[in-house]
């Protein structure tokens, strides 16, 4: 598949209101309220980990993969009204690449921040070409020179992928550069629900 050039934006647009749907952090692994603590804070997330399941390594199986993403969708029926906008970093990026293309119906957005995607694991283009939600991808670039063509691959395979960078900061920013991190991602969920509303002005959530 050739991938497309993602549209890269330079500044997050005004905020224009509070967030109406749930915003969901998922990790890979455990910690994630300390994980994604200025998340929480910034846009009263919650969050998600799989505590005694599949962790998605570096050589990641099916199993493992099959195993983390089915979890995510049951636990994001379980907690509450969705569509919710999802929100994940590193290794947890292809989980969710994967659940938002499984399960459109669950997702509203997808905010992935300095995702670790292997790009030769089987199946990848095709699950970019899956996901139907609005997606941001976020990359640190710590120097001019920064390799930024994975994340980059990301954007440019979902249909509605947006790629930023955020410049002289480290790997996460999320963590590193919160304030910018989460101004952008504020910025992107208030587009994504403006898309909705106006695609489907009677939208119904799902309990």
């Amino acid at each position: 598949m050739a991938l497309t050039e993602p549209l890269i934006l330079d500044s997050p647009q005004p905020d224009i209101g509070q967030i109406r749907h749930r915003v969901v952090c998922l990790h890979n692994g455990t910690g994630a309220g300390d994980w994604y603590s200025r998340q929480v804070a910034a846009y009263d997330a919650q969050t998600w980990e799989n505590f005694d399941g599949a962790f998605l390594g570096a050589i990641l199986t099916e199993d493992q993969l099959e195993e983390w993403v089915s979890s995510a969708a049951a636990a994001l029926r379980d907690g509450g009204v969705t569509p919710v906008h999802l929100v994940a970093s590193g290794r947890a990026a292809f989980g969710t690449i994967v659940l938002a293309g499984r399960y459109p119906e669950l997702v509203k957005s997808l905010i992935l921040g300095d995702p670790e995607v292997d790009t030769s694991i089987e199946g990848y283009a095709h699950s970019l070409q899956l996901v139907q939600a609005p997606s941001l991808v976020i990359a640190a670039v710590p120097q001019a020179d920064t390799d930024i063509a994975e994340p980059q691959s990301i954007a440019g395979g979902i249909d509605n992928g947006v790629f930023v960078i955020i410049e002289n900061t480290a790997v996460p920013a999320h963590r590193t550069k919160a304030d910018s991190f989460n101004e952008w991602a504020t910025s992107f969920m208030n587009i994504a629900e403006g898309l909705h509303t106006f695609a489907e002005p009677e939208e119904d959530f799902h309990a």
